[in-house]
C-alpha cells in the first residue's frame, strides 16, 4: 500500500486524469496556520443503500487515507518536534442520505482549495480476512500483549474509474456519467393552485411563503395588483394566473431537493407578512414528482390533481334551548371525500317546515378582523320546543357542501340524520 500512495502521490503533482468532467486543473493540498480546516460535502445521485460503503482514498499534506481500517483513528500531522494530533475517520463513507442520493460530509485538517482522491468501495484495497481477538496469558507476560479483532473487509474496486477530483465546498456529481451536476441551477416550478378569485387575493395581498434550494421571493409590491395592497418591502410568492379553479401561484426551487422544499398561504399584516391578525396554513412540503398543488380556502391539506367534486356528508344533530345544533360529518373513505367544501348548507324539515343555516369559511373577509382561517365547525336553527301535548317533534336533517372552483356535492332524498325534539313538560 506505501508504493500505491507514493504513485498516486507522484501522479498528483504530475497532474491527473479526471474521471469528472467539469474540473480542468487542481490546487495540491497546503498547511496553512492557526489550525485551519476545509469542509467538504460531495454529493452522488445513488441512495446510501448502494453507496454506504463507498470511501474516499484521499492523499496530501494533512489528509492521507487509511487503509484496513473502519471508522476514526489518531494522525499526527505535524512534525516530532511540534506533533499536531489529529482524530477522525480519514476515509469518510457515503453513508448520508437526502434528495440528491448519498453524500459524504467531512473537514481536513488544513487549507486545500480541492481534493485529490480515488474513490472506492471498501475500506481495504488487497481485502483484509476476518482475524479473532488474541489474548495471552499475563500470567506469562510482563505487559498486556492483546490483539485486537479485525473484520473481514472485501477487496476495493473503483466504482468511477481512475483518480478524481473535488473541488472545496458542496459540489454534486453524477455516477453514470462521471460529471459534475449543478442541481441549484436546475429548477423546476412548483405550481399552488387555490380556490378563490384572483382578484381578490390580490386585493387582499394574499401570497404563498416558499422556502427551499434554489427559491427566491421577490418584492410583491413589484407586482402591480399588489402594489399598494402590501408592505413595500413584504417579499412572497405573488397569485398572478387564473382558471377555473381558481388562483395559481407559482415559485422556483431546485429539481433534486424539490422535496425538501416547502410552502404555506398567509394573508399578511405588519411589514413582515406575520404581524398579530394575519392569516396562514400549516406548512405544506412538495412530493417528488409533483409540480402541481390545489389547496383549500379554510383546509389543512392539499391534493395533487385537479379537483372533481366535493364529498357527501353526513351529520349529527343535538337539540337544546331552542337551537338545534348540526355539525356536518366528512366521509371517511378517501375515495369519498372530495375536495374541503368552503360552505356548506343545512337543511331541516319537519313536515312542510323548513329552516336552514349555512357555515362558511371567513378566510376572505374584507376586513381581516373579521376573517378566520378555519371553517366552523357547526351551525345552529331556530327550533321551539312542541308543547305540552304536542308530542314530539321529528327533524330531518340535510347537508350540502360546496367548494369555489369545483361545485357542489351530490343530494339526494335521503337525510343525513334526524332528531327527535321532545315535547315540553307539564
Amino acid at each position: 500500500m506505501i508504493n500505491k500512495k507514493l504513485a498516486r502521490a507522484v501522479a498528483a503533482t504530475a497532474g491527473v486524469g479526471l474521471a469528472f468532467a467539469g474540473l480542468v486543473g487542481f490546487a495540491a493540498p497546503a498547511q496553512a496556520a492557526d489550525n485551519p480546516t476545509t469542509s467538504f460535502k460531495i454529493h452522488l445521485n445513488v441512495p446510501a443503500s448502494v453507496a454506504a460503503d463507498w470511501n474516499i482514498w484521499s492523499w496530501g499534506d494533512c489528509n492521507g487515507a487509511n487503509d484496513n481500517v473502519i471508522g476514526s483513528s489518531t494522525r499526527n500531522i505535524g512534525t516530532d518536534a511540534a506533533p499536531n494530533n489529529v482524530t477522525q475517520d480519514w476515509t469518510p463513507n457515503f453513508s448520508n442520505d437526502d434528495a440528491y442520493g448519498s453524500y459524504a460530509e467531512f473537514t481536513v485538517p488544513c487549507t486545500v482549495t480541492a481534493l485529490n482522491n480515488v474513490m472506492r468501495t471498501t475500506e481495504s484495497w488487497n481485502g483484509q480476512d476476518a482475524a479473532a481477538a488474541v489474548v495471552d496469558d499475563p500470567a506469562t507476560l510482563d505487559v498486556d500483549e492483546t490483539a485486537a479483532a479485525k473484520p473481514a473487509i472485501a477487496e476495493a474496486d473503483k466504482p468511477f474509474g481512475g483518480d478524481n477530483i473535488f473541488p472545496a465546498g458542496e459540489s454534486w456529481w453524477n455516477v453514470n456519467t462521471g460529471k459534475r451536476e449543478y442541481p441549484l441551477k436546475d429548477l423546476v416550478s412548483i405550481n399552488v393552485h387555490v380556490n378563490a378569485k384572483l382578484a381578490t387575493l390580490q386585493s387582499q395581498g394574499w401570497n404563498l411563503w416558499a422556502w427551499g434550494a434554489g427559491v427566491t421571493l421577490p418584492k410583491l409590491s413589484a407586482t402591480k395588483p399588489y402594489k399598494g395592497k402590501v408592505d413595500a418591502a413584504l417579499t412572497g410568492v405573488p397569485f398572478v394566473k387564473a382558471d377555473k379553479f381558481g388562483s395559481i401561484a407559482t415559485f422556483k426551487v431546485a429539481r433534486a431537493y424539490a422535496s425538501e422544499a416547502g410552502f404555506l398561504l398567509r394573508r399578511p399584516v405588519g411589514a413582515n407578512g406575520w404581524g398579530d391578525g394575519h392569516l396562514q396554513t400549516t406548512d405544506f412540503h412538495p412530493v417528488a414528482g409533483q409540480l402541481d398543488y390545489y389547496l383549500p380556502m379554510g383546509g389543512a391539506e392539499v391534493t395533487t390533481s385537479l379537483p372533481t367534486f366535493v364529498g357527501r356528508y353526513g351529520a349529527t344533530a343535538a337539540w337544546a334551548n331552542g337551537k338545534l345544533t348540526v355539525t356536518p360529518v366528512r366521509p371517511a373513505a378517501a375515495q369519498l371525500k372530495g375536495f374541503l367544501p368552503d360552505s356548506i348548507k343545512v337543511t331541516v324539515k319537519k313536515g312542510a317546515t323548513s329552516l336552514s343555516c349555512t357555515i362558511a369559511n371567513t378566510a376572505l373577509a374584507p376586513v381581516i378582523a373579521n376573517a378566520a382561517w378555519a371553517t366552523p365547525s357547526s351551525c345552529q336553527v331556530d327550533v321551539a320546543q312542541p308543547a305540552h301535548g304536542d308530542g314530539a317533534a321529528t327533524w330531518e336533517v340535510f347537508v350540502q357542501g360546496s367548494a369555489t372552483g369545483v361545485g357542489s356535492a351530490l343530494i339526494g332524498p335521503n337525510k343525513a340524520t334526524k332528531v327527535v325534539v321532545q315535547e315540553a313538560a307539564q
